[in-house]
């Protein structure tokens, strides 16, 4: 039997090992199929801070999204609220009430009201929508779903 030349062995050792790589992973952009046959479920916290009305339409549009992708059995979102973005959870003055009490009914999102941020703004239980579920410091909140394991997204 015959040597090989040190580099033409390098090659086919990489070609080898790269093989193994390439076949046993899925493949990107596998779409639909893989999340389909995952079946596992996603945990995603929304983290809203913002008074400007675009990006709070963007937060909305992301849970959609989301839900367009997975089932409502395979995914649960909260999005938790603070600082200027409180407003959006306020009955007076939210302009995407019936959007919020939707996302509620059909997906059961949770929402999460900054307890440190109604606070300041001198805002009560009763101020807020009734889909709110929870009046808990944000930044606690937030810890605490991120040590669970939560997906974490800032729109």
């Amino acid at each position: 039997m015959t040597k090989l030349p040190r580099t033409l062995r390098w090659t086919l050792l990489s070609l080898m090992c790269s093989s193994c790589v390439m076949f046993g992973q899925p493949t990107w952009g596998a779409g639909d199929d893989a999340r389909a046959e995952s079946g596992r479920p996603h945990r995603v916290v929304f983290h809203l801070n913002s008074g400007d009305e675009k990006v709070q339409r963007g937060a909305l549009n992301n849970i959609k999204n989301l839900y367009q992708e997975f089932t409502p059995q395979n995914l649960t979102v909260e999005l938790v609220v603070h600082g200027a973005g409180l407003p959006l959870l306020i009955k007076k003055g939210t302009p995407f009430a019936a959007e919020l009490t939707e996302l509620r009914k059909t997906y059961s999102v949770n929402y999460t009201a900054c307890s440190n941020t109604m606070k300041t703004m001198k805002v009560t239980r009763e101020d807020l929508i009734d889909e709110v579920g929870d009046t808990v410091p944000a930044i606690v909140r937030l810890l605490e779903r991120q040590e669970q394991g939560w997906g974490y997204i800032k729109p």
